[in-house]
């Protein structure tokens, strides 16, 4: 059995940035106590467990607005997934000390869409329903309308403004986006692309279809609540075409039998700590045992 690590691997820098931010403001004496965050910094539980074991407070709810409400004093975290401008003053009006973890990428669609709404741009925006990323954008304005894998698309045009872009959130599948807007302009011949995936993630949606004709299983390693590794495992099975196993640590060696590949590629979301990927390769070159995980929780905040 042959192992290949397909690159990029590794925390993509808006997840090593937002850690950094976080473990600064934990070190800082003179940042307001409690520190709160608002939902996961990134979606990968053994970050935020570690984060946890750190003192940080980690708030879960059906919104973020829901979340801040029931902070009283001391420090909001904003997590990598974005806030709209009108909670961000929510927060200031109630006098938490803030630490903005937001992605730059996150960030430039704001921007973009607040760009493209002053103009008079109709913006539609593909993403997940109810991801923290979503919610972050449909805060910026009501008039932004969410187009999902489950969209009736003669539905949401009905009445098309030419003027019209199409946005999309970090973590989606750039192929998916691009077959998307060419089926979208059915409806919107004018229409715009802000074709906002990030790099990391299309860099190693990418990378799998380089290696599709050189492996014969893919193994997909990440929190199953992450998007962008979610899309990972997408691209493999529907774009790739390659049996694809999605495992979130070591653990989930256990039981299987993968003797009858020769070649298998592994891959990892952008909030995998590099750590849980070697850890599943140095298993996978075992024998057949149960496997167990040994990492420490400090190891995903390096």
């Amino acid at each position: 059995m042959e192992i290949i690590k397909i690159k990029p691997q590794g925390l993509c820098m808006g997840v090593a940035k937002a850690i950094n931010i976080i473990n600064k403001a934990i070190n800082d004496p003179h940042i307001p106590r409690p520190l709160y965050m608002l939902g996961h910094l990134v979606h990968n539980k053994n970050i935020v467990n570690a984060f946890k074991q750190k003192g940080i407070i980690v708030l879960e709810g059906e919104t973020r607005t829901e979340m801040l409400a029931s902070i009283e004093s001391g420090t909001v975290i904003f997590t990598a997934h974005g806030v709209s401008d009108n909670l961000y003053q929510q927060a200031q009006l109630k006098g938490l000390h803030i630490v903005d973890a937001t992605c730059r990428y996150v960030a430039k669609t704001h921007q973009l869409i607040s760009l493209k709404k002053s103009q008079g741009y109709q913006v539609y925006f593909y993403g997940v329903t109810n991801h923290p990323e979503t919610e972050g954008v449909l805060g910026l304005s009501d008039d932004i309308i969410l187009i999902t894998k489950e969209s009736n698309l003669n539905e949401v045009f009905r009445s098309p403004n030419p003027k019209a872009i199409l946005t999309t959130q970090t973590t989606m599948s750039y192929l998916d986006v691009l077959d998307l807007y060419q089926r979208l302009r059915i409806f919107i011949p004018q229409l715009e692309l802000g074709e906002e995936v990030c790099s990391a993630t299309r860099a190693r949606q990418t990378a799998i279809m380089d290696y599709k004709n050189q492996i014969d299983l893919l193994i997909v390693v990440g929190d199953p609540n992450s998007n962008n590794t979610k899309m990972l495992k997408n691209v493999g099975e529907n774009k790739a075409h390659l049996p694809t196993l999605f495992l979130e640590n070591i653990e989930g060696l256990n039981g299987l039998n993968l003797s009858n590949y020769q070649r298998i590629g592994i891959t990892a979301g952008a909030s995998t700590p590099d750590v849980i990927v070697e850890e599943i390769i140095a298993g996978l070159k075992q024998a057949q045992t149960i496997f167990k995980s040994n990492l420490q929780l400090d190891d995903y905040l390096k």
